[in-house]
């Protein structure tokens, strides 16, 4: 992967977060079934789309590969605190 289209879907990922963050946030503060499994979906994409691009990058020898995996590190810490937080607002644990 060049340098420049792994900036752009590094960017691109960045948005998904802030995305799906927002969509988490929200589910948290009201009742809305869809807004959840949709931050579900959105921090599992995140997760799933930086390992990748973090392995292939790493594979070629690209610094940015780092970044990925740093990313993908942020972004699961979120994750578990958002199913925590989730669990706990359904009464779960």
């Amino acid at each position: 992967m060049e340098a420049r289209h792994g900036l752009i879907t590094f960017g691109v990922l960045v948005l998904l977060f802030v995305f799906t963050f927002v969509l988490c946030m929200d589910a948290l503060t009201t009742p809305n079934t869809v807004f959840s499994i949709l931050a579900l979906i959105g921090f599992a994409a995140c997760v799933a789309a930086a390992l990748f691009n973090g392995y292939a990058s790493s594979k070629n020898g690209e610094a940015l590969g780092i970044w990925f995996n740093i990313y993908t590190v942020v972004v699961a810490i979120v994750f578990v605190w958002y199913i925590t937080r989730w669990g706990t607002a359904l009464k779960w644990w």
